[in-house]
């Protein structure tokens, strides 16, 4: 009997650790569960939202517009600009507005001057309108001012010619005539003479033709016709080359004149090279061209009449 009560408290006590034994872990696994779930919280409590990309850029403009404070200044710059610029603009006026003031001064003082010029100047550039064959619309005077000269030359003498050694007072007048600048001296008595044409007549004297084109050494010199290239005469004797070379080098006055169409060549043929002179024309005899179209005189159209000698010269002076 005893060994079996022996038995039964075994069995319950085994049941009964059994029983504890399951609790506790049921309880363990439950506290592992509550754990697990604590640090779960815990993880999302400390998880940072990171906002995307876009959206942070998008947050970033819109704090842009905000101006800050270096706005504001830069600001507070463009106005202080745009103050400045008006003043400026302020100070252009007033100075345009002065500048026309002496504008319309200078055009009173202009009207005065005319009204004061002396009458024989008007008189002369009347006289140079009307001889000159010039538009009055195409003269304007510039300046003037009263000259007493030594001679009758008025201070612009032609080379070669002599003048009376008295003294004349007149005017130096200073115009515009077709756009350009010309130089006039005139004494009381309403003579004048033009000093920018005997200017420019006196930088065209002691023109020599030798010397000019380097004829020292001619070979030959040819007449050519030169409508057809036709040579008409030609000399390669020395002792008559010498005497026509001779003939040319001498200084001379030259005047330009219009181009026309010559009727010869002249050619003067040198060891290695040549110079061709265009020569006489039915409208002007005494035409040359070779840079440029010049009267020379009778000095090359007397070497186009020794060549043409033997035949009749056409529109050759009697």
């Amino acid at each position: 009997m005893i060994s079996i009560l022996i038995v039964i408290l075994f069995l319950v006590t085994i049941i009964f650790l059994i029983l504890e034994n399951n609790f506790y872990v049921k309880n363990t696994d439950s506290e592992i569960m509550n754990n697990i779930n604590q640090t779960k919280s815990e993880q999302k409590e400390e998880i940072t939202i990171v906002p995307p990309k876009n959206l942070v850029e998008k947050e970033e403009i819109i704090l842009e517009k905000e101006p800050p404070i270096n706005q504001v200044k830069k600001e507070e710059v463009i106005l202080e600009n745009k103050t400045a610029k008006t003043k400026a603009e302020l100070e252009k006026i007033i100075l345009d507005r002065e500048k026309q003031v002496k504008e319309n001064n200078k055009s009173l003082q202009s009207t005065q001057i005319e009204e004061e010029i002396p009458e024989i100047i008007s008189m002369v550039i009347a006289k140079i309108i009307s001889e000159e064959k010039t538009n009055n619309q195409n003269i304007t005077l510039e300046s003037y001012n009263k000259q007493t000269w030594n001679s009758a030359a008025m201070g612009c003498p032609l080379n070669g010619m002599s003048y009376a050694q008295v003294e004349t007072t007149g005017y130096k007048i200073n115009i515009l005539k077709l756009q350009e600048k010309a130089e006039y001296h005139t004494d009381l008595n309403g003579n004048y003479i033009n000093c920018t044409e005997i200017s420019n007549s006196n930088s065209n004297a002691n023109f020599n033709f030798v010397k000019k084109y380097e004829l020292e050494n001619v070979k030959k010199i040819e007449l050519i016709l030169n409508e057809n290239d036709k040579l008409i005469s030609s000399i390669e004797d020395k002792e008559k080359i010498k005497t026509i070379i001779e003939s040319i080098n001498i200084d001379i006055d030259i005047g330009k004149t219009d181009i026309c169409e010559a009727d010869y060549k002249l050619v003067f043929e040198k060891k290695s090279s040549s110079t061709v002179l265009l020569v006489f024309c039915k409208i002007n005899p005494y035409y040359v061209y070779a840079d440029e179209s010049i009267n020379a005189g009778e000095t090359i159209l007397n070497v186009v009449e020794e060549m043409l000698s033997s035949i009749e010269f056409p529109g050759m002076p009697k």
